[in-house]
């Protein structure tokens, strides 16, 4: 069904979802790959399209570039359009091995590769990137459920924007790895709840989720500013045993200054946490310089630094030795679901439907096929 059934069938068959979506043949289009030069693809029993049909190509791999707005193969002329390639079995682009089938397009220059494949298929390997295949069954089953919701979402908007694909494969959007991610514990995840999203109303919800959140979730209004009613600061388990529970950062003034050089004007001298949201992380800082004192987002900081190096916004600031320290707990924005949360609930015996509403609360899970 085309997205855009999607949002119709949930807009006039809200309480009987099921009967709108009779099958699972949902595809799902992630950009994998973009930029200039050639790219290396290949596969056993390589085809192409041509017309209204497939050409076998003459070796199992080859290579596109562009010219221009045009793609073209190894030792092909350039095509009129995109171009789709298919195998036998995993197709590797740039070193990835990937399900389905990749398009391949040119503009100025410079490809796109775009992998489309089921959602289900997707949403196996998203599972493994995303969550430890080792965390428990409820949790990946928690994890699987709020992924193929943000992926459904994200594809209806994309595809009301008019945009070519639906996803990226990286933090942006959801890790997706292709079949290196994949693991015999994601897939019976998958499994076990396909077809199943959390809804709100009539839509499948902005399913946000993340590592660690430090003891209580962020509202989605206060972290990405979405003032969306399943996405409230709820309180969480995840600050006992897990990684992240508590870390130190320490920043010298001269590094603060030379990686947010649009945020410090001269030798910082002094930075200390102005504001708060409602969850206890910070919101403003005051930075000191030489050249005075003024005011930043804590996102535009963490942006400078590196969201690596500042894990979250959950800190405090103090002066060491002449460096900043940030004390702090937590890792990601916060939002959704809290991956170690689920993991310590789903130890203490919870299913995923309940680590899912206590997550997204005022959300319903509703098999849609």
């Amino acid at each position: 069904m085309s997205p855009a059934g999607i949002a119709f069938a949930l807009l006039l068959n809200q309480g009987t979802l099921s009967a709108a979506f009779p099958d699972d043949s949902e595809d799902i289009r992630i950009l994998v790959a973009q930029g200039p030069g050639s790219l290396p693809l290949r596969g056993t029993g390589l085809q192409r399209s041509l017309g209204q049909g497939w050409a076998q190509i003459d070796k199992n791999e080859t290579k596109a570039s562009c010219h221009g707005d045009q793609v073209a193969l190894s030792g092909g002329d350039p095509s009129d359009g995109a171009v789709t390639l298919r195998a036998i079995g995993p197709l590797t682009v740039a070193g990835r091995a990937l399900r389905g089938q990749v398009e391949l397009a040119c503009s100025d220059g410079r490809w796109t590769a775009i992998n489309v494949l089921p959602l289900e298929e997707y949403l196996e390997a998203v599972l493994g990137g995303e969550m430890p295949p080792s965390f428990p069954e409820e949790a990946l089953k928690a994890q699987a459920v709020a992924a193929r919701s943000y992926a459904l979402h994200r594809k209806i908007e994309a595809t009301q924007q008019g945009q070519e694909y639906h996803l990226g494969a990286t933090v942006l959007s959801q890790v997706y790895g292709g079949i290196a991610s994949e693991d015999d514990r994601t897939r019976r995840a998958v499994t076990a709840t396909r077809g199943e999203v959390l809804a709100y109303g009539m839509l499948p919800v902005e399913a946000y989720f993340h590592s660690n959140c430090g003891g209580r979730t962020e509202s989605g209004e206060a972290a990405l500013g979405r003032d969306l009613p399943y996405l409230k600061s709820v309180p969480c388990p995840a600050l006992r045993r897990t990684p992240y529970s508590h870390w130190s950062v320490r920043v010298p003034p001269e590094e603060l200054q030379r990686l947010a050089p649009q945020l410090v004007h001269g030798e910082p001298t002094g930075l200390r946490v102005a504001s708060r949201t409602a969850s206890g992380r910070a919101r403003t800082l005051e930075l000191t310089s030489r050249s005075g004192t003024r005011t930043v987002t804590a996102v535009q900081l963490r942006a400078a630094l590196g969201y690596v190096r500042l894990p979250s916004l959950w800190f405090d600031v103090r002066e060491e030795h002449g460096a900043f320290v940030f004390d702090g707990r937590g890792a990601g924005h916060g939002v959704g679901l809290c991956q170690w949360g689920a993991r310590v609930l789903a130890e203490q015996g919870q299913g995923y439907k309940d680590i899912l509403t206590h997550y997204y609360p005022g959300a319903e899970i509703r098999r849609i096929y």
